[in-house]
């Protein structure tokens, strides 16, 4: 492999060298092979090629020259200082490859020592979690010479040598051997997942900007197993697999956002689901330090679904994430809900593409000045009221679409059903009695059967449609201009209001 060749190159610098200067010669720092090198803020990205000289060196200067597809952009020539060698140039983003030639000048001959190809300029991020966050499909079959990745996905399993030779590469979606949607724990090189590529090409072929994204989800894994810890090796947990991939990419402090679908996993016990908010806090501070020129992260809430135990807190889990995306500014939410072609854990390849076609628009608001003549995000409750004694208005942050009803496994399922309501937040909720359910621009309003007190309402059940074993799918409350299913909500506190 291409990407492989260009490791061994650097590490030993033979491929390409002349074996006289094959054991004087050390190099420090250099571009490899498909390389994607980070924009700043001036749209350009300095490559540096640095080293030393072991011994006497029997050269003293040296020649840069690079390529800018397959064309000569700039050429430098210097000389040796003290045994030191430097130079560095600047590369620009947009859809262009570089490629870089170093020269050793001996008696009045330019030799070749090493050159690197392929090497781009544009944007890195991350995406981790669990397994919707690293799903590989064969249909996923786009690739394109923009979008980049590092290493390999290993999910839980150790980081071996032969890992560690793998470089960068060209991003896929796709896994070798797949056949439909999956490989939650098989290793992939280059793997950003199916909606990782898809998001990709949109900002590649709309922005003109080549993508990295390295990917770092383990399948099933809880917020525990994504977090740091310290006390261990790094190649021994999934955060220090990450971040040892970030590191060799040279982007640990070149990372704009990350992306984040984990929660499933947590929501299996009371103690998970109420610790998570606090090991949210450290795991964000772990990312910050770690990823210095970390901006955002993008949150989404999960579906309901997954699991073998039918016990669950998945709607506990769901208003969690809804506190922490109002709790720090630089998280944004997004949601799952409706999203097409669930199994009751996972989605189809569509539904992957769903994912990307949703969070596309906030990184293309947030990094690439794209404006939008509609909400791009989901809706959110903003309020629960009573107006008499058998009316709720549920005021959303914007217009909102009323889907009535939904056939699931032969039966259907009407939305008016799934709402639920209790008298303490502490006490089990009960499934709410409406007679009709009306849609007026940015509000909802349940005609309750007779007349009640509660102080709570809930939005969807946690897992399964009451009184079945089939997971919840349909009916949804959705955005009117955008279609993106309403985020849920547990136990919001209803106020009373006069008629």
């Amino acid at each position: 492999m291409k990407n492989q060749s260009s490791y061994l190159l650097l590490c030993a610098f033979t491929l390409l060298s002349m074996s006289l200067f094959a054991q004087k010669i050390r190099i420090t720092e250099a571009p490899e092979d498909y390389q994607l090198y980070a924009r700043d803020s001036s749209n350009t990205a300095e490559v540096l090629i640095s080293g030393n000289i072991k011994g006497t060196p029997d050269f003293k200067e040296f020649s840069l020259k690079v390529f800018k597809d397959n064309v000569l952009y700039n050429t430098q020539k210097d000389s040796l200082v003290d045994k030191q060698f430097s130079v560095s140039t600047e590369i620009n983003s947009g859809l262009h490859e570089y490629r870089f030639e170093f020269y050793i000048k001996k008696n009045n001959v330019d030799s070749l020592y090493f050159s690197a190809d392929h090497v781009v300029c544009g944007d890195a991020y991350i995406i981790t979690g669990q397994s919707n966050s690293h799903a590989s499909s064969s249909l996923s079959t786009y690739s394109n010479p923009y979008c980049r990745s590092f290493g390999v996905k290993t999910g839980y399993e150790t980081y071996n040598d032969d890992d560690r030779k793998v470089r960068w590469g060209m991003a896929t979606g796709n896994l070798e051997g797949l056949d439909g949607v999956g490989g939650w724990f098989k290793k992939n090189p280059f793997g950003v997942g199916a909606w990782g590529m898809e998001l990709m090409r949109l900002i590649v072929e709309k922005h003109q900007v080549p993508v990295c994204i390295i990917n770092g989800g383990s399948g099933s894994s809880s917020i525990e197993k994504n977090m740091l810890y310290p006390e261990q090796p790094s190649l021994e947990t999934s955060f220090g697999r990450l971040a040892y991939r970030v590191d060799q990419a040279g982007l640990k402090d070149k990372i704009k956002a990350i992306f984040w679908h984990q929660g499933e996993s947590n929501s299996v016990s009371v103690e998970s689901y109420q610790g998570y908010a606090a090991n949210f806090d450290v795991l964000l501070n772990d990312w910050k330090r770690v990823y210095t020129s970390l901006e955002k992260v993008y949150l989404f809430q999960i579906h309901p679904g997954c699991g073998r135990n039918p016990e669950s807190y998945l709607s506990e889990m769901r208003e969690v994430q809804n506190k922490i995306d109002k709790k720090y500014e630089m998280v944004n939410i997004m949601s799952t809900l409706g999203v097409t072609g669930h199994d009751g854990c996972h989605f189809s390849y569509d539904g992957y593409l769903e994912f990307a076609k949703r969070i596309y628009p906030l990184v293309a608001r947030d990094y690439y000045n794209e404006k939008f003549d509609f909400t791009i995000t989901p809706p959110k409750l903003l309020s629960a009221n009573y107006t008499g004694s058998k009316k709720i208005i549920l005021n959303f942050d914007q217009s909102i679409l009323l889907e009535e009803k939904r056939e699931v496994n032969g039966v259907v399922h009407y939305l008016k059903d799934q709402f639920f309501a209790s008298e303490d937040s502490n006490l089990e909720q009960m499934p709410l009695e409406v007679k009709r359910v009306d849609v007026k621009d940015n509000s909802l309003i349940l005609t309750l059967k007779k007349a009640s007190n509660y102080k709570f309402i809930t939005y969807l059940p946690s897992k399964f449609y009451v009184g079945t074993r089939d997971i919840y799918n349909g009916p949804w409350l959705s955005g009117r201009e955008n279609n993106i299913g309403a985020l849920s909500f547990d136990r919001r506190p209803i106020t009373q209001l006069k008629d």
